[in-house]
């Protein structure tokens, strides 16, 4: 039995010492919040809420960051354009991009050539675009 006391006490003292970091943050409704990941990342497996570039490090146990609030992150993102407009509508766009372009057509027809179905979209000046039922610009008439 001795033996095996010696054994166990041995394999304790070759053992190291397990160390964490803890980070305090607030949690939505305003209470402490202590994790072992950064305050900026929601939750293991997730990405960080805010970008690399914006977010302050976290210290351990002394940050106390608050996470910062979806909704007003998801209004500045989706009023950032991913890419600007063009002035005039192009083959290959999607019905929405055409109407952020020129706005609402003052005629929509349905057509059906041989290629398959078709709405022609008509501006009173002479413009039109024709989109085919993939929703997307088959051409552009200026």
């Amino acid at each position: 039995m001795s033996k095996f006391l010696w054994i166990i006490a041995a394999a304790l003292l070759v053992a190291l010492p397990a160390s964490a970091e803890i980070f305090k943050c607030v949690a939505k409704d305003g209470t402490a919040l202590y994790q072992n990941f950064p305050c900026q990342i929601d939750s293991l497996g997730s990405l960080p809420s805010q970008p690399a570039s914006a977010k302050a490090l976290a210290t351990p146990v002394e940050s106390a960051q608050a996470k910062p609030n979806p909704a007003a992150l998801e209004k500045s993102a989706m009023s950032v354009p991913s890419r600007p407009l063009p002035a005039e509508p192009r083959i290959g766009m999607t019905p929405e991009e055409v109407r952020a372009i020129w706005g609402e057509p003052t005629e929509i027809v349905q057509d059906e050539p041989p290629s398959g179905r078709v709405e022609i979209w008509e501006y009173g000046d002479g413009r039109s675009v024709q989109i085919n039922n993939k929703q997307r610009v088959l051409s552009v008439k200026r």
